[in-house]
Order: C-alpha cells, then sequence, then structure tokens
C-alpha cells in the first residue's frame, strides 16, 4: 500500500472506521482482507502501511488485547458508565475521569462528541493543561483528579436532583451525551459477574485498565448495556484494584512494581547495570524525601514565617532524612555515571536546585571519602543552576581538590575556563580527565587556542614593537582579536543553552522547524540548525539569561560586545552588493539602515536584490551574521515584518520561517486544493438513477457532467459514469466530489460506496518520479500561447499581493513599488515555452526595460 502521505492514510483510516463499525473487531489480516474485497488499492506488504495509516485515527480506533483492533464510537454505542458524585462535583458541575469514566475519556478527547444530547457542550480538562478553563469555572487544578475531567453545563448536575453520593449515569448515544440518575435498586448479581469474567487478569503482570475494557466491550455486547455499579466500587468488587490506567489482582504489589519499571527506565536511560540503577534509585528516593521536606519549610515560611518553620523542623529533620536508606548505594555515587544519571533525573528548575544543593550539603559530611567530590559537584550544579556561578566554580575546585582525577568537576572547571577566555587552561583540564578530542567543548577551546607565532624567533623582537624579545613580551601571552572571538562568544551561548531547562525550548522550536520535513532524521537536523538555537537564545531570552548568569565571568570586552547583541533586533535586509567569498552590503528594510557584513560562506549564496531574514550583529570592527540566513519571498516580507514587531515567541517566529518547505498547494480554477478524487458507488436501480441523473446534470452517453460557468467558460467540475450497478465520480477537489455526492444520496437513497481514492496532486507526481507529458503537438502548442498572452494582459491589471494589493501597472507607475515589482518579476522562471509566463513580454510592457 503507498505510504505517500498523512492525509491519504487518514482516508484510508475513514474506510477501515466505516469496515470496524460495520463488522465489528478484526484482526489486522481480516482488515485487509476485506479492504481488497472491496478494491481499496493496497501493497505487496499492506501491514506496515495498514499500521500506519491506523495511527492516524485519532483516538477513534484501538486496539484489544488479542490485537484486533476496534471502532471506539461502534464499541461504546449505547452503553452507560456509572459515577459516584463527590460534594465539589455536584455543586460545581464536573464529573472526574478515572476510573469510572475511563472509556468515554476516549471519546470526548475528541471534537465532533464534546456534547450532551441536548446539544450542550461537555469540555475534557486536564490539570496543568487546561488552568485557563478550569479558572473561568472556579477550580484550581487540584481540585480535579490527575486523570483530568469532564465540565459539565453549570447546574445540569442540580436540574437532574443529583447531589452528593448519588450515582450518575453517562450512556454514550449518537446524539452525544445522556446524564440520568441511575437506578438506586441493587444491581443483579450476575452483571456484576459478567464483569468479573470479562476482566479476568492472567498471569501475575498489571494490565492497561482501558484495554481490558475495551477487550471486555468487544466480547460481551451486553457489558455496560445497563448500569452496573461505579467501576472505582465493581472492580474492588470483582476482586481487582487499579492503580492509574493499570489493572491487576487485589494482592498485586503495585509499588513495587512501579519501583522495578522505574529501576528499569534509568538503567535504560544511562545505559547502566542494574546495580548502578539500583543505587541511582536508592539516592534519588532520599532526594525527593528532601525535596519535599525544603518545599514544605519553604510554603510554610511564605505563609507562617519562622513559626510554621520551626514546627517543621520540630516534625522532621534533614539529619534523621539523609541517615537512612542508602544501604550500600552511597558508596557508589564515586563512580560517574552513577552522579551524572542522578543530577540527570533531577529536574533542572530552581525549586529542584534548591533542593539538591540542600540535599548534597547536608550528606557530604557523612558520606564516604569517595563518594564527596561527587556532592560537592551535585552542590556546584545547584548553584550553577540557580544562577551562582562563582558559589559553582568554588565547589567545582573543591571537589577537583578532593580528586584531582574527578571528572566532572575537571569538566565544569574547563567549561568556566573557557567562559574566562582562558582556553589553554580549559584544554589542560580536558585532558585531565581524559576528555576525547572531538567532545564539543574540547574542539571549540582548541579552534581558540592560542599558539606561539612560528614567524617570530624566541629571541628575535616581539612582533608588537615594544623593542623587548618576543620570548620576554608575548611568547604564550597572545591573545586573539575581538573580531575574532566574536564566534567563541557565540558559542559559549550555545553551551549555555544546552544545559538545564534551555532544553525543552530546543525540543519545541525544533519540532516547529521539523514541521515540513519527512526525514527519519530531521527532528535531530533540527536541532543543529542554526536558526533553531538562535531563535531561542534571542527570541526566547537564553541569551539573556546568560549575560545575566555567566556575563562575570566573560572578558571585559566580550562582556561588552554580548550586551551589545542584546540591543540587536532580527529583520529583513535587501541585499545591495554582494563580494563573493567576503561579504557583502545590506540594507535593513524596517529602519533603512545599511550594514557592510563580513560573510565569507553566506555571501557565495547571495544575490543582489535578495531579501533575507537574519540577525546582523557588531563584532568589534565589522559586522556579521550569526544564526544563519533565511530567504524571504516578496509575498511575505510585509507579514514577516509585523511578525518581528510583535516580538514573537521562537517557535511562531521559525514556523513562519520555514512555510517555504512547505509543500506546493496546487488549486483548481475555484482556488480549492487540487486532490484527485475517485468515489465509485453502488445503486438498486440503474435505470431509475440515469433518469434522475439526466434532469440535474448535463449527459453525454453514459457519461454526465456537472459544469462551472463564468469568465465566458464552462470548465468540468465534475464527471460521473454509470457502468451497470456501478456509478464512480471523479472530481479534481475534495469540496467537489463532497457536493456531487451530497446530491447523489438525495437523488438515490440507495446508493453505497463501494470504493474511495482521494489523492493530493502533488503526490501522484512525487510518486510517479516521472516529468510532465510532453505537449501534444503544434496546434495545443499555439492554444496555449494565445492562452497564455491573453492572461500575462488580464495579470498587468490584477491586484497581486506581493505588491501589498496594488496591480503590476500600479507598481511601475509608483516609484516607492517599483522595485517590489522588478524583484516579483526577477523571480519568475526566465523561460519561453507554452503556457509559461515570460517576464521579458511582462517588463516590456510595463515599460521597465
Amino acid at each position: 500500500m503507498a505510504d505517500t502521505s498523512s492525509s491519504a492514510d487518514e482516508r484510508l483510516v475513514d474506510v477501515i472506521a466505516a469496515v470496524l463499525a460495520e463488522r465489528g473487531p478484526l484482526s489486522e489480516e481480516q482488515i485487509v482482507s476485506v479492504l481488497r474485497e472491496r478494491g481499496v488499492p493496497l501493497d505487496d506488504d499492506p501491514e506496515d502501511g495498514l499500521i500506519d495509516a491506523l495511527d492516524e485515527g485519532d483516538g477513534l480506533l484501538t486496539t484489544l488485547a488479542d490485537d484486533r483492533w476496534a471502532s471506539v464510537p461502534a464499541l461504546l454505542g449505547g452503553r452507560v458508565f456509572t459515577h459516584r458524585l463527590t460534594a465539589p462535583e455536584a455543586e460545581r458541575g464536573f464529573l472526574e475521569l478515572e476510573p469510572d469514566l475511563t472509556l468515554v475519556e476516549w471519546l470526548v478527547r475528541r471534537a465532533g462528541y464534546r456534547r450532551l444530547t441536548d446539544g450542550s457542550p461537555v469540555i475534557p480538562v486536564f490539570p496543568e493543561l487546561d488552568v485557563e478553563a478550569l479558572a473561568e469555572r472556579s477550580l484550581l487544578p487540584e481540585e480535579i483528579g490527575e486523570g483530568g475531567a469532564l465540565l459539565l453545563p453549570p447546574g445540569c448536575l442540580r436540574e437532574r436532583e443529583l447531589s452528593e453520593g448519588d450515582v450518575v449515569a453517562v450512556r454514550v448515544t449518537e446524539d452525544g451525551l445522556h446524564l440520568e440518575a441511575a437506578p438506586r435498586e441493587e444491581v443483579p448479581s450476575d452483571r456484576l459477574a459478567a464483569l468479573s469474567r470479562g476482566l479476568s487478569i492472567t498471569g501475575g503482570a498489571p494490565v492497561e485498565l482501558a484495554e481490558a475494557l475495551w477487550t471486555a466491550c468487544a466480547n460481551d455486547p451486553a457489558l455496560f448495556a445497563e448500569p452496573l455499579p461505579p467501576l472505582r466500587e465493581a472492580l474492588a468488587a470483582c476482586g481487582l484494584q487499579h492503580d492509574g490506567e493499570w489493572l491487576a489482582s487485589a494482592d498485586f504489589d503495585f509499588p513495587r512494581w512501579r519501583a522495578g519499571r522505574y529501576r528499569a527506565a534509568i538503567a535504560r536511560r544511562h545505559r547502566l547495570d542494574d546495580e548502578a540503577a539500583f543505587a541511582v534509585q536508592s539516592i534519588l528516593a532520599q532526594y525527593e524525601r528532601i525535596a519535599a521536606l525544603h518545599a514544605a519549610a519553604s510554603g510554610a515560611y511564605e505563609e507562617g514565617g519562622d513559626e510554621a518553620l520551626a514546627a517543621i523542623g520540630e516534625a522532621e529533620n534533614v539529619h534523621d532524612v539523609v541517615t537512612g536508606g542508602f544501604g550500600a548505594a552511597l558508596p557508589l555515587l564515586a563512580e560517574v555515571p552513577v552522579a551524572e544519571a542522578l543530577l540527570a533525573e533531577i529536574p533542572p528548575d530552581s525549586q529542584a536546585a534548591a533542593a539538591l544543593g540542600l540535599f548534597a550539603e547536608s550528606l557530604e559530611p557523612m558520606a564516604p571519602r569517595p563518594a564527596r567530590a561527587a556532592l560537592r559537584w551535585l552542590r556546584g550544579k545547584a548553584y550553577e543552576r540557580l544562577g551562582d556561578v562563582i558559589a559553582a566554580e568554588a565547589a567545582y575546585e573543591a571537589a577537583e581538590s578532593m580528586d584531582p582525577q574527578w571528572e566532572p568537576a575537571l569538566y565544569a572547571l574547563a567549561r568556566f575556563a573557557g567562559d574566562r577566555g582562558d582556553a589553554a587552561r580549559g584544554l589542560a583540564l580536558l585532558r585531565r580527565a581524559g576528555t576525547p578530542p572531538d567532545d564539543a567543548l574540547a574542539e571549540l577551546l582548541t579552534r581558540f587556542e592560542t599558539k606561539p607565532r612560528t614567524d617570530v624567533g624566541r629571541n628575535d623582537p616581539c612582533w608588537c614593537g615594544s623593542g623587548r624579545k618576543y620570548k620576554k613580551c608575548h611568547l604564550n601571552r597572545e591573545s586573539q582579536t575581538l573580531d575574532e572571538r566574536a564566534a567563541w562568544l557565540y558559542r559559549k551561548a550555545g553551551l549555555f543553552l544546552a544545559d538545564g531547562p534551555w532544553r525543552i525550548g530546543m525540543m519545541a522550536a525544533a519540532q516547529a522547524r521539523a514541521e515540513f520535513s519527512d526525514h527519519p532524521f530531521a527532528l535531530i537536523e533540527a536541532l543543529e540548525d542554526p536558526l533553531t538555537a538562535d531563535a531561542v537564545l534571542f527570541e526566547g531570552g537564553a541569551f539573556a539569561e546568560f549575560v545575566a548568569t555567566r556575563g562575570g565571568l566573560l572578558p571585559e570586552d566580550e562582556r561588552l560586545l554580548a550586551g551589545q547583541w542584546l540591543l540587536v533586533e532580527r529583520s529583513v535586509f535587501e541585499v545591495e552588493q554582494v563580494r563573493p567569498g567576503e561579504g557583502c552590503t545590506l540594507r535593513d528594510v524596517r529602519t533603512g539602515d545599511i550594514h557592510q557584513v563580513s560573510e565569507r560562506t553566506g555571501s557565495r549564496q547571495l544575490k543582489t536584490g535578495m531579501l533575507i531574514c537574519a540577525r546582523v550583529v557588531p563584532v568589534g570592527e565589522t559586522e556579521q551574521i550569526f544564526g544563519g540566513i533565511e530567504p524571504v519571498a516578496l509575498k511575505d516580507r510585509d507579514e514577516l515584518i509585523a511578525l518581528l514587531d510583535s516580538a514573537p515567541d521562537p517557535e511562531v517566529l521559525i514556523s513562519f520561517l520555514s512555510r517555504r518547505f512547505a509543500p506546493p498547494v496546487l488549486q483548481n480554477t475555484e482556488g480549492e486544493p487540487l486532490v484527485l478524487c475517485e468515489v465509485t458507488l453502488r445503486t438498486d436501480d440503474p435505470a431509475a438513477l440515469a433518469a434522475e441523473l439526466d434532469e440535474t446534470y448535463e449527459r453525454d452517453g453514459d457519461t454526465w457532467h456537472e459544469h462551472l460557468t463564468g469568465d465566458g467558460m464552462e470548465p468540468i467540475r465534475a464527471t460521473l459514469r454509470l457502468d451497470g450497478h456501478d456509478l464512480s465520480v471523479s472530481a479534481n477537489s475534495e469540496a467537489r466530489v463532497d457536493r456531487v455526492l451530497a446530491i447523489l444520496r438525495t437523488l438515490d437513497p440507495t446508493l453505497a460506496v463501494v470504493s474511495e481514492s482521494r489523492q493530493p496532486a502533488h503526490e501522484v507526481t512525487a510518486s510517479s518520479g516521472k516529468p510532465p507529458a510532453p505537449l501534444a503537438g503544434p496546434e495545443v502548442e499555439a492554444v496555449l500561447e494565445r492562452f497564455i498572452r491573453d492572461y500575462e494582459q488580464k495579470w498587468l491589471d490584477e491586484s497581486i499581493p506581493a505588491l501589498s494589493g496594488h496591480t503590476p501597472r500600479q507598481a511601475a507607475a509608483d516609484p516607492t513599488r517599483r522595485g517590489d515589482l522588478i524583484r516579483l518579476l526577477g523571480s519568475f522562471p526566465d523561460i519561453d515555452e507554452p503556457g509559461a509566463m515570460n517576464p521579458r513580454r511582462l517588463r516590456a510592457a510595463l515599460g521597465l526595460d
């Protein structure tokens, strides 16, 4: 099966969903068999493509425990789920989802199912994700369960005379969710027994609650047809327990199971053996106790001052926390992989950093000597995350004095040396740490290490003209100019970006950059794209934080230069002159300022008249571009300027500048996306259908056409062909074919879809791998030539978005617009072929020659 785009998969999903709704749950093999029976095109290895298509089901398709696929709406239709109301729910009109309404949640996440049967909206909300929606109902995130809740119309529970302790029944119907009070009589024991049989747990491992419920529903159509006790109560009655999204027998040890899963995840993430992973887990557990104590103390101090803080201190003190529960784990902290894994598992925010510092400081006096360097290094990391780089550097130096070979401390000190501009010391520290030469910091320091000059002897007069010998003057004290060190300053900020909380922003920015790429490593490539890091540094605020926290380490001239960079905005520039391999002259379109830029690589790709988006910054005596050069189409210029004026977030800016990678959108004469649509329907009465088609469309033999009138032309919108009982419909847009299908259903209610194909036009060209067919003869060429010349004359007087809505004739007559018009014509391919606009003819017609 061809897997050319997600839109094709979505169309296949529609067919599969219809099959599952009609036939019930099916295995992948069964789905493939039905699709082939219905004439849906599949390739030689359909199962891989089928999985890709099913992934596009937006949660309305699900898998069962036996690997069958099922339609969620079909499985839930007519079933009823119950929930016992708490006082807040009854008073404020919401229902917690887990576990009672676990299956309903899957449905109401989709926009088409967020309603009650009376049409009023139902809104699914989740803590931390929907804070604004909760605030509108005066709800705090902690007031609803971690599994989320359904916000009902205000007062709807009171209108049904439901209050605390009552059980509400939620029935799934085609028209939405139906709410009513559950019957108060006792549930028959056979219904509960049916649930127990359907949810039987085999083996010792837990199963996903939703999957177990889906499978039980698929195996027993009568299950949940009538109200049962709320699942929270029914599961216990069946000898089962649930923990979040998991279901297990009543005697299952969930805490131990979760601890084992977490330990395995630590080992996998950090490539540790089981003993080291256990050590990380054990030490983390103690850290988390300290973090909880620290958070409670901080909150108490803010609310009640010293008295509340003292009360917490009497209940539990740090010494008691850190002296218990380690066993053999703590000595393993001396191992570098264990210490680094521990740090990686702790969130990079300031609250966690403060707790980490307290933990490391409290534990150090009682730790084995080999582990103390690691704890002092952790204190340094805590200081660094809190923005106190001076205290951090002191902690790293103390760790290095405790163990001169402790690699993480040496590496941290090497980075500090680099920030201070001392590449030689940084490289010496890295060599002691055994850092490989291809490490990012090692490569950076090597690039900017100053070496003795080879054109001056040790005893020769110094090149600077001081009159002293070179060995007494500049030997081992060579320095680079600020112009040369500007790239070093930028790379220092890049290292800052890679550490701490900015990694999350980098990932979001990279996702925006990779939006239109289908390359398997698109996200990795986007993370390495210069625009991604630069947007997070400047539009995202990371560079400002770098200057605020590490600026004190920088050489004075670099610190002043960094302050200048903070004042420079990204802008749109017109290339006025290019000096390939040397630089270019740019005019800022927003301000009119002229910039002489030193740019060796980029200048070889620029052309006079181009529009680019870039950040041009001073670097000593010259100006340079950091963060890449983005070409800008004339039609996007004004919109981009407006966006830059609005101080956009990094993701918004990157999304705009990445639109140029989007696949072209081909359109028909009505401006609709060009999609080649073929639908085959089957009728019970071909003669009656033909008579109806005669009344509705223009007939030509066994073919009917729908025409579009206007502009003196009547192009065909859709073509219909009747062959026996089968009617085929062809159109070049989804809007056109859907309109025809809607009309056909009114003409013949017996029509049933046999097969359907909808494929964007650009996919057809891409999948064929063939160039367009040549024009068929001189007669066709002559017709195209007349058509294009007529169109060129019309174009001269059309409103053009790239010219801010002006016509080409208006722009030619306006000195302020003429440059944009010349630039627009320069973007047209200069070819002389039938069917193609000729920019030379257009320039002549506009008097621009």
